[in-house]
């Protein structure tokens, strides 16, 4: 049988489903690019039935088992300090952090380059989900953060499929609305909070250009 290469997402997703690694540190590079990857981390974590949980802070898990609640610490910090609690803690924990902090911490944990973005999108779209529609691709490697939303259109409408112009306005706009959604996540926002930051996503794209 052919072994899968190394690239970020078969790390990330070996990562999740696996427990021969406790820590994944991720070079996020930018917040499009952060964005694609923990939109990645936030859908194998479904498919796998694995519990987020969106840290704003430092938490020691209490659990003496560290996998038994199926439970992975989500993380963004540039600060060494903080960073280094989290490496040295028992919780199952994703790092998204700069590339000074990656550069440091990369040889002794488990790593993803989001520099190496542009690969990683082609590979799942390609390899994962089994598309080939050189469109799509185009699509998300010009727009990274946008790449799941994007797919699901495809999904539906795969025979018809024309992928959006990029109106720069509009794109920053949906932007700042996914960003509003982590940080809403981060502080164990309601259910009704996560909701109506979604259906105001959802709601901006009809309105300006979703149009099938």
């Amino acid at each position: 049988m052919q072994k899968n290469p190394v690239n970020g997402v078969n790390s990330t997703i070996k990562f999740i489903e696996e427990n021969s690694h406790s820590k994944l540190i991720i070079n996020q590079v930018n917040e499009e690019i952060g964005l694609f990857y923990i939109n990645l981390v936030e859908y194998e974590a479904i498919r796998k039935n694995v519990r987020l949980n969106y840290r704003e802070r430092f938490l020691e898990n209490t659990t003496n088992d560290l996998f038994i609640d199926n439970k992975i610490d989500l993380y963004i910090s540039n600060n060494k300090k903080d960073i280094e609690k989290y490496l040295n803690s028992n919780n199952k924990s994703i790092i998204f952090t700069d590339y000074k902090n990656f550069k440091t911490y990369s040889k002794s944990v488990l790593s993803v380059n989001g520099y190496n973005y542009i690969g990683d999108i082609k590979y799942y779209i390609t390899k994962i989900l089994n598309i080939n529609n050189l469109e799509l691709i185009d699509y998300c490697i010009n727009s990274p953060y946008l790449m799941f939303s994007e797919v699901s259109k495809y999904l539906i409408n795969k025979s018809n499929y024309v992928k959006e112009n990029k109106i720069k306005e509009s794109y920053n706009s949906i932007l700042e609305i996914r960003k509003e959604l982590f940080k809403i996540k981060r502080n164990q926002g309601s259910p009704k909070e996560i909701y109506l930051n979604l259906k105001k996503e959802v709601m901006y794209k009809k309105l300006n250009f979703l149009v099938f």
